[in-house]
């Protein structure tokens, strides 16, 4: 048994005539009323009664047409779902989150592409710049957001997608707390909170470039993990430290008051990274999305 065979049926059977049926197929009357025949031959049971006035389904006919509209029903489901993969209306994409980015850009991009392709399951885990960089080389994931720079090198691909003011977190009763705005002479010699650089390389020298000026690398007091640990760590009094102003909006640590920086302000950008070699047509739908939002951005 063919799907031609079976759509042939439907289309008489629905329309009860053979010469509308074959319009509404585009084929010759002719040519349809020998593979209705044929297809008669195949099954051993007649499903039409012909007279004069047209065609009418037997028994046989009437108890096949409901089975054959839910079988082209199926195929049909089944063309368009593999076509909606194959033009990355569809599928699955794994994505890597930066911890450091918990909104904004990252936020807007991945609710975006969500709304836009509600049947691409997006799987998001999270990391640090460096791990994200090792995932995508070894393709434990289709895309991550990273800080750049990161090394290019293997094929990775990086889009800009943004960028985020950098903010800096210090005891409520240190005198810094009481200025509106910081500029660099402020925090210069104090003593630094800070997290490891091969944890996101670019993004740490990029940070203390951006407060200290370049190449600047004050001495570094007391080290933490990650984010919320340094502020704990600042507001036991170790030092002061420098997070994006994003996380900081996520992290109310008791004690510890957030002041931005004078014009012009620090920032370090974010970006979409994913290997050139992975075909995935969801990928392709997904770095499109985030082309389509950094342009909208700059108007």
């Amino acid at each position: 048994m063919e799907l031609r065979h079976l759509r042939y049926f439907v289309a008489v059977a629905e329309e009860l005539h053979y010469g509308r049926a074959a319009q509404r197929l585009h084929v010759a009357q002719p040519g349809l009323s020998q593979q209705i025949k044929a297809f008669e031959r195949e099954l051993g049971a007649e499903l039409f009664a012909r007279n004069r006035r047209g065609v009418a389904l037997t028994e046989a006919g009437a108890a096949l047409l409901p089975a054959a509209q839910d079988v082209l029903a199926r195929a049909d489901a089944a063309v368009e779902l593999v076509r909606r993969h194959g033009r990355g209306e569809a599928g699955r994409l794994t994505v890597s989150l930066t911890r450091s980015a918990p909104g904004g850009p990252v936020t807007a991009l991945v609710d975006g592409f969500r709304a836009a392709h509600p049947a691409v399951e997006l799987r998001l885990t999270s990391g640090f710049t460096a791990l994200h960089e090792q995932r995508l080389r070894e393709r434990a994931v289709d895309a991550a957001i990273v800080r750049p720079p990161i090394d290019q090198g293997d094929g990775l691909a990086v889009l800009e997608i943004g960028a985020e003011a950098i903010v800096a977190a210090v005891r409520g009763d240190d005198p810094l707390a009481r200025k509106r705005r910081l500029r660099t002479a402020d925090v210069a010699g104090r003593p630094l909170v800070w997290w490891p650089r091969e944890h996101g390389p670019g993004m740490w020298d990029r940070m203390l470039d951006q407060v200290f000026g370049e190449g600047v690398r004050p001495p570094v007091a007391h080290w933490e993990p990650e984010e919320e640990r340094m502020l704990h760590a600042v507001a036991q009094g170790h030092g002061i430290t420098f997070v994006t102003e994003g996380k900081a909006d996520t992290l109310h640590i008791p004690g510890v008051v957030v002041r931005r920086f004078a014009d012009p302000v620090p920032t370090v950008p974010i970006a979409l990274a994913w290997h050139r070699d992975n075909r995935s047509p969801a990928l392709r739908r997904l770095v499109a999305h985030a082309r389509e939002m950094v342009a909208e951005n700059r108007d």
